[in-house]
């Protein structure tokens, strides 16, 4: 998922870069010459001004929209550079969302295979439900009494279900007294029906001792590989961004653009990357 602060900086590149087109030529090489912009005054401006400040908006948004379509107007070799980077970034992103979806339907058939039960027809829930999965071992009946009418709470607490039976206890029956029908009772019965699992979804991995181990691993390798994918939209961001700030300062004259660095690094998910663009202004 993208965080705020990339979409908000993608948006104040697009909404900026317009009026910086109007900000004086020597700007870029002279960083004193910045205050100005804060300054709100009506100056003429030369038909010659106005189109070049039209060129340099055009330019810089050409290359927000498409990485280096700017650079490829103003005859920069970069253009590939950007343009590289933009297929490849893509085409990441979509191995890995693809291998990561591989991964989750994996780990739905290693559950279904090895430990729900198949009383009834097969229905994948959602991911917390197979991260529950690798934390309990059994998930303990829904009605422990089948033969009775309404629902009988599983009461065995070292099952996921009888745990939530136990906390409903805890919650609205701690007094003691309460019979069916009691306004307590009923309540405690209500929370238990919410959060219990029922008949389509109870497991139990008694008969495969590793088997919670197995699938938490394929759990972690999807969630890697969707974050890989997530990583790489923040690529695709930066690489528009940086793009058209590029195409800005050279329509601008700028004497030196800015440098691009990648490097892998190692984190606690494993190897990663880690991108850092410096920007030169000045000589």
């Amino acid at each position: 998922m993208l965080s705020h602060g990339s979409v908000l900086l993608f948006c104040l590149v697009i909404g900026a870069l317009p009026v910086l087109a109007q900000a004086p030529q020597g700007w870029v090489d002279n960083p004193t010459a910045v205050p100005i912009l804060r300054t709100i005054r009506a100056i003429p401006v030369s038909s010659d001004q106005e189109a070049e400040s039209q060129d340099v908006a055009r330019e810089s948004l050409m290359s927000l929209a498409l990485p280096g379509w700017g650079q490829h107007e103003q005859g920069k070799n970069r253009k590939w550079f950007f343009a590289v980077l933009e297929v490849a970034a893509w085409a990441f992103f979509w191995e890995r969302e693809a291998a990561g979806a591989r991964l989750r339907d994996r780990y739905r058939d290693f559950a279904w295979a090895e430990a729900r039960f198949h009383s009834v027809a097969r229905a994948d829930a959602d991911f917390d439900y197979y991260e529950t999965l690798t934390k309990w071992t059994r998930s303990g009946a829904f009605d422990a009494n089948p033969a009775r009418s309404g629902v009988q709470p599983e009461t065995d607490g070292t099952s996921f279900n009888g745990s939530i039976w136990e906390l409903a206890v805890n919650m609205f029956l701690a007094s003691g007294g309460s019979g069916e029908g009691d306004p307590d009772h009923v309540r405690a019965l209500e929370f238990y029906k919410e959060r219990a699992y029922g008949p389509g979804f109870l497991w139990d991995w008694s008969g495969l001792p590793d088997g919670q181990q197995r699938l938490a691993g394929l759990i972690s390798e999807s969630d890697d590989r969707f974050r890989q994918a997530t990583t790489m939209i923040g690529v695709v961001i930066a690489n528009h961004v940086i793009s058209a700030v590029d195409a800005f300062l050279v329509a601008r004259g700028a004497s030196s653009l800015g440098l691009l660095e990648f490097e892998p690094r190692r984190g606690p998910r494993g190897i990663g990357w880690s991108a850092q663009f410096t920007l030169l202004l000045g000589s």
